[in-house]
């Protein structure tokens, strides 16, 4: 899930690295000046100047709500997540169905530890994007917080989904070898967490074994069903 996210996040870097500076900014010379020196400290990798430079540009063009969206990406790309979260919050209140925003905020809330604004972000985002990988980041967010009925429903809900029919996604062997495992297999085992987590272990049982009947060497449900090795 962590590489899928990732990858998504930096699809969208340079859809949001390109600003609509207004034409009617009250001092061009400036804005073009802002304008290039983000672009230049862009292209040579240095994103505390590009932070600088997004700065200016927010005081020269403030109804420019773009700058928000990359402000965000760099402090979520350098792990400043309350300064990330801080500012989706403000980019939100603009466009309240931004989905990059949306998920930089989540996952910002997610490292910072509020994992109940991070579900809720989270569950916003699913509502906007019907997003069969949004659906699994709500039910982990469920489970850690204990809230099992729900977690389960929204699995089976998840399991309902074409993109989980067919999917691959990435886990780790016993030796943590990376492996491709199908994404109903990963479910499965979430599915028996949150079993075990109600108190059923029996249930718990089936449903490791059932990740396991799909992806014979995927390590989590392994030493799921022998936690004490």
């Amino acid at each position: 899930m962590q590489n899928f996210t990732q990858q998504l996040l930096l699809a969208t870097l340079f859809t949001f690295m390109v600003f609509n500076f207004s034409a009617l900014a009250q001092n061009e010379g400036e804005v073009e000046r802002a304008r290039s020196k983000y672009n230049r400290s862009v292209r040579y990798n240095d994103f505390q100047v590009a932070k600088t430079a997004i700065y200016d540009l927010m005081a020269l063009e403030p109804q420019n709500s773009s700058y928000l969206d990359s402000l965000a990406y760099i402090y979520f790309e350098f792990n400043q997540y309350a300064s990330a979260a801080l500012v989706t919050r403000d980019a939100l209140k603009q466009n309240p169905n931004n989905q990059l925003m949306l998920q930089i905020g989540a996952k910002s809330l997610d490292q910072l530890g509020a994992l109940d604004q991070s579900l809720k972000m989270y569950q916003k985002l699913y509502t906007v994007s019907d997003d069969a990988y949004v659906l699994y980041e709500v039910v982990q967010k469920q489970y850690a917080l204990k809230q099992y009925e729900d977690a389960m429903l929204n699995t089976e809900l998840l399991l309902g989904k074409p993109l989980v029919q067919g999917s691959q996604v990435y886990a780790q062997d016993k030796e943590g070898n990376e492996i491709e495992v199908p994404f109903k297999a990963v479910i499965k085992n979430l599915q028996g967490l949150i079993a075990r987590g109600k108190g059923d272990e029996e249930s718990a049982k089936k449903y490791f074994n059932s990740a396991l009947s799909l992806a014979p060497k995927y390590a989590l449900p392994q030493e799921n069903l022998n936690p004490s090795e």
